[in-house]
């Protein structure tokens, strides 16, 4: 059951809207330690506007993200609307609180209304009510006409804006960061009487900061803070009437110099009470009355505070099942939230759509093809003139496509200087008595070595290009071997003697001529659609953390689950266009080799693709720039590439750097792949279930982790 809004005690005082015990929050570590907080105290009761002073850098906005929960505190309690923030079922951070940082934190993509919409679902509110609100707060705070975007309006209206995503609820606590900052100043006395009658008439709680230090009058408390610490907190004609001034900043300015000279006492010694420290000691008796009580109640002073500050909000099962289960109004909001910035770029969506099916098809165009058009330097000793020349007739079998013959006569230097200058790539030398020294060498049983010599074909390449030696090599063989073949079938002997006693049988998969591109045909699907995935989630948190979108969504109630899952879903929309043009292309228009079921092929494509998504939501939640999450994205993709063995058979690496490869998501994934395509294999072969539960479990972990490090630095 919910806080009854009494004391533990009985008696009838409410208990306050927010209350902050001995509070201490710091950032950094060690040496770069800064304490922003220390030792805060400060009580809101409920119904009240408190305005909270004090100058930039002071901890004003690190104590409303404690208040909200979306900052956990280093020491010290916290209560907010009677329970500690993020107890289950709490709703706060949640749709109790209304939120307005400083900075905009607007979604520049969407309208005004669905700005407001977007927010009006997260605090599961029905259309018909969002619409109202929307109504009214357009014409309270003089916004833009609903359809407008965010990103065309002024700077003055899109603060207003974000007031209004604050109110739109109508929460009991409102928080606001420098609400007025900007606006009007007949539209900022509108605001003040607006939040004086939502307090005295519906009891809403209000904490400002604000930039004009003297409309805080109008609130009926302040806080005047400096170095993470509350100088005074009192009602303002209280203030004033106590140091005797007649301006707030005035009193600001006496309190921050008598802190000032307090800290000087510490170092050099005590000072004699003077009547203005009597003056702050009298309007901070509160605090004192307080630790009196605690420290006289015959308590330790830590025990005192548990017990003082013990929680009274105990969340039933069902409220703490809600708080842990993800929220499915939750992840459809930020979903459609995701296709709707997605849709207002529509030129780069179909440009995401179409880019791994322009990888793709350059895949195919580029790797695994045959090298052609290379000029071969040729110096044929032996003239053609002759009744049977047989070099002459071997240089005829030489496929033209492939090898383009560069004729130098007999000049062998200048046909190695070719090469050497990069114009040919090898050289053919041929002898002058070719053709009755291969006959020779056939016929006599022991020829002599210069014989020999004189019968063989020699090649001088370049072997810098390994592709195009071997291609070289290959096609001058296969010449030979043609060549040998139609000279003895002239002389009626059976043409397979010219054949090397090695026959290649069909292969029991693939093809007999095996390409070098349908070996990485399955690598390259996984790996386009893993990397394709992976950026389009690594900048997800980024920006928005970056811009504020992110902590106001989670102040709204959103949890780090339901912001991944959002993420995904909207994501894996793009992601099956992408897969299923991919598909097409590589399948149906070239034509890869395809022998098992397409289903196990679309499958584990979509789960390569969502484990991508899973390593991109992690780098978004470690990053904090644009820059650093573009290199980690970038910086992951070869390395995975090469150990995976997509490029090369990882059987040729080093044995330690193979369990590297094998422990890595892509590498047993393009295994089963390739054994589905290439081989036919199902599930109930080793390699490709072991494919899936491998993919499946990468996809697993990064999902569990991003999800550890976005509330870990959501809360830091």
């Amino acid at each position: 059951m919910e806080d009854d809004g009494t004391n533990s005690a009985g008696c009838d005082t409410p208990r306050p809207a927010v209350e902050l015990h001995h509070v201490y929050k710091s950032y950094g570590h060690r040496r770069n330690k800064l304490h922003v907080l220390q030792d805060l105290n400060m009580s809101v009761q409920t119904g009240i506007i408190y305005g909270l002073l004090g100058p930039s850098g002071c901890g004003k906005t690190t104590l409303l993200h404690c208040i909200v929960g979306s900052l956990k505190v280093d020491r010290g309690a916290v209560m907010t609307l009677g329970a500690r923030p993020g107890q289950p079922g709490h709703k706060v951070p949640g749709c109790r609180v209304g939120y307005m940082p400083q900075e905009l934190a607007l979604y520049q993509s969407f309208t005004i209304a669905e700005t407001l919409f977007y927010f009006g679902r997260i605090h599961k509110m029905k259309s018909d009510r969002i619409k109202s609100r929307l109504t009214f707060l357009r014409e309270f705070l003089r916004l833009p006409p609903e359809g407008r975007l965010v990103m065309e309006c002024s700077g003055g209206e899109q603060r207003r804006t974000s007031f209004a995503i604050a109110l739109l609820q109508e929460p009991e606590l409102l928080i606001l960061d420098e609400p007025t900052v900007g606006v009007d100043p007949l539209l900022r006395q509108s605001i003040w009487e607006h939040m004086l009658e939502i307090s005295q008439s519906r009891k809403t709680t209000i904490i400002i900061t604000t930039h004009y230090v003297e409309e805080a009058r109008q609130a009926n408390m302040v806080g005047l803070m400096r170095d993470g610490r509350l100088l005074a907190e009192s009602p303002p004609e209280d203030l004033l009437r106590v140091h005797n001034l007649q301006s707030l900043e005035d009193v600001f300015l006496r309190l921050c110099e008598h802190d000032q000279r307090r800290g000087e006492d510490d170092i050099t010694g005590p000072t004699p009470h003077s009547q203005e420290t009597q003056a702050v000691e009298q309007v901070n008796r509160y605090q004192d009355d307080d630790l009196v009580d605690l420290l006289t109640s015959g308590a330790s002073p830590q025990e005192s505070e548990e017990q003082h500050y013990k929680p009274h909000f105990s969340g039933s099962l069902a409220a703490c099942c809600s708080n842990w289960c993800p929220s499915p109004q939750n992840i459809a909001a930020i979903a459609i939230k995701n296709l709707v910035i997605l849709s207002r770029r529509l030129g780069f969506l179909i440009f995401e759509f179409l880019l791994p099916s322009i990888q793709i098809i350059l895949f195919c165009l580029c790797i695994g093809r045959e090298p052609y058009d290379l000029n071969v330097a040729v110096v044929n000793n032996e003239t053609c003139q002759q009744p049977f020349s047989a070099s002459c007739v071997y240089l005829s079998y030489i496929n033209n496509h492939t090898i383009v013959q560069k004729d130098f006569g007999v000049r062998m230097n200048d046909a190695v200087m070719s090469v050497r200058q990069g114009t040919n790539w090898g050289v053919i030398g041929i002898g002058k008595n070719f053709t009755e020294d291969l006959i020779a060498r056939m016929t006599t049983k022991k020829p002599d070595n210069a014989t020999l010599v004189g019968s063989e074909i020699h090649l001088f390449l370049d072997m810098t290009n390994q592709q195009v030696a071997l291609t070289v090599q290959k096609e001058t063989t296969a010449a030979f071997e043609t060549f040998l073949e139609a000279e003895i079938s002239k002389l009626g002997m059976n043409p397979r003697l010219a054949e090397i006693p090695v026959k290649l049988e069909m292969p029991i998969y693939g093809e007999r001529h095996p390409s070098f591109t349908n070996f990485m045909a399955p690598g390259i699907i996984l790996s386009i659609t893993f990397f394709m995935a992976t950026g389009l989630t690594a900048m997800s948190f980024v920006l928005e953390r970056k811009q504020g979108l992110l902590g106001r969504s989670f102040v709204a109630g959103v949890t780090a689950v339901e912001v991944m899952l959002g993420q995904l879903c909207s994501q894996f929309l793009v992601l099956m266009v992408q897969v299923s043009l991919l598909l097409v292309f590589i399948l149906a228009v070239f034509q890869v080799p395809f022998h098992g079921p397409l289903a196990l092929v679309v499958l584990l494509t979509l789960m390569q693709g969502l484990t991508g998504m899973a390593l991109g939501l992690l780098i978004s939640s470690l990053c904090d720039t644009e820059m650093s999450a573009i290199q980690c994205a970038l910086g992951s993709v070869y390395p995975n590439m090469l150990l995976s063995g997509i490029i090369w058979p990882i059987e040729s690496m080093p044995l330690w750097l193979r369990y590297i490869g094998y422990s890595l998501p892509m590498t047993y994934a393009a295994e089963a792949l390739r054994s589905v395509l290439a081989r036919g294999w199902g599930l109930s072969f080793m390699p490709v279930w072991r494919g899936f539960l491998m993919t499946l479990g990468w996809g697993g972990l990064l999902l569990v982790l991003s999800g550890i490090m976005l509330k870990v630095r959501v809360h830091a």
